[in-house]
């Protein structure tokens, strides 16, 4: 059976380390990753028990990528959270593009090639009242364009360019939210302050308003690249059904002794706007590449937490 080889761009991020850790325990793949910082990869490597072989290999930068004969690449690249980009807004659209363009030029010479591009539910738009769906609209404020608008409209230039290479195999995996054991716990997120708490024994404080999110995990995740086909497409990506703030506080607390407080004085910043029901109901994922995700939003941060704490 010939190799399948995948190249995977970004690899210190959060999205391709559940990738990486999946891909190498096949046989069957050889897997190229990409990053600007090798010696991170490697000790991340070391915790999965790999090294670098003829079937792994890690590149120091970008330099090499053009140089190698893939059958799927995938593009994990990011700028990272509102406290990683420090506020530097206008990466969302610099740094996308120049991975983004990379990939493209290489599928120009090498139109064989798979390329999958992380997308995200923020392409709908930043006020979530409901779920969304195949007939969203995304109402853009042109005239009074902030900050809280770049990730958006980057992602959504993206997608609307990789429609446009029609004859090339593009696809763009919308993802609403993710987790797993490999996550930065000095992302700033709802999820890692909890974390944090937990492992410091402190008191969580939360406001008291409820939200409802899709978390996706890894294992899911990673069931939509394999079942992936050659095509130029987009699809949501979701758990088997989100989940509510109130069932994570409470599972975390009955499971891992969490302790937690309301606090209506909170002020949360985010990079894209609160979102209180974030997730897809559109199931083409399910219609066209019979997807059936296998744990819900709360089976899986469970499952990651006890491999993160216990």
């Amino acid at each position: 059976m010939a190799e399948y080889r995948v190249a995977i761009l970004g690899g210190n991020s959060h999205i391709s380390k559940g990738l990486i850790d999946n891909f190498t325990k096949s046989n069957d793949v050889v897997l190229y990753i990409f990053s600007r910082h090798a010696g991170i990869m490697r000790d991340f490597l070391t915790t999965l028990g790999k090294v670098e072989s003829d079937k792994l290999k890690i590149y120091d930068g970008y330099d090499n990528f053009t140089n190698q004969e893939y059958d799927l690449v995938i593009n994990c690249v990011g700028v990272g959270t509102l406290y990683q980009h420090g506020g530097h807004y206008e990466k969302y659209f610099t740094v996308l593009e120049e991975y983004d363009n990379l990939v493209i030029n290489y599928l120009l010479k090498n139109p064989q090639t798979l390329y999958v591009s992380f997308s995200s539910g923020v392409i709908y738009g930043n006020e979530f009242k409901n779920p969304a769906g195949g007939d969203s609209v995304n109402c853009l404020p042109v005239n009074n364009l902030g900050e809280k608008e770049a990730y958006m409209i980057a992602r959504l230039n993206a997608e609307a360019k990789h429609r446009m290479f029609k004859n090339l195999n593009i696809i763009d995996l919308r993802v609403f939210a993710y987790f797993s054991r490999f996550i930065d716990l000095t992302d700033g997120y709802f999820i890692t302050e909890l974390i944090n708490s937990i492992k410091e024994k402190k008191v969580f404080k939360v406001t008291p308003d409820d939200f409802l999110r899709d978390y996706l995990h890894p294992d899911d995740l990673y069931q939509v690249i394999q079942k992936l086909s050659k095509s130029n497409d987009v699809f949501d990506i979701c758990s088997a059904a989100p989940v509510k703030k109130t069932e994570i506080l409470e599972m975390c607390r009955d499971e891992f002794g969490l302790q937690y407080e309301m606090d209506e004085s909170l002020d949360y910043k985010t990079a894209t706007g609160i979102k209180n029901v974030y997730y897809s109901t559109w199931d083409r994922a399910k219609q066209l590449l019979g997807y059936k995700p296998q744990l819900t939003s709360l089976a899986g941060i469970k499952k990651e937490l006890y491999l993160m704490l216990k």
